[in-house]
């Protein structure tokens, strides 16, 4: 008896539930580069991002990795992201990870 009230309660969700409505795609911007492109503007392959912030000034920063180890970085600010710009270790030197 449980399963048939729990699946009319899901189909009675289900019809209640108002459409979902996307604004159109926008094109993400680190400073005035299309994000995802590094510093030599290549294509970047599986980019993966993620918002934290770094530099504890209260505004999240733009971390993305991608398949090929490299890690870079977007400061965030009251007026978006800035340029994208290699992560690097505490010696200057980029920070670079294995994908496998």
């Amino acid at each position: 008896m449980l399963p048939v009230l729990l699946f009319l309660a899901c189909a009675l969700g289900a019809l209640t539930l108002p459409a979902q409505a996307f604004e159109a795609p926008k094109m993400l911007k680190a400073g005035e580069e299309p994000l995802g492109h590094l510093l030599n503007k290549r294509e970047r392959l599986y980019p993966s991002p993620a918002l934290y912030d770094l530099d504890g000034d209260g505004f999240k920063d733009l971390v993305i990795g991608d398949l090929f180890g490299n890690l870079t970085v977007s400061k965030g600010g009251k007026e978006g992201f800035g340029a994208e710009t290699l992560l690097t270790a505490a010696d200057g030197k980029p920070l670079k990870f294995n994908n496998w």
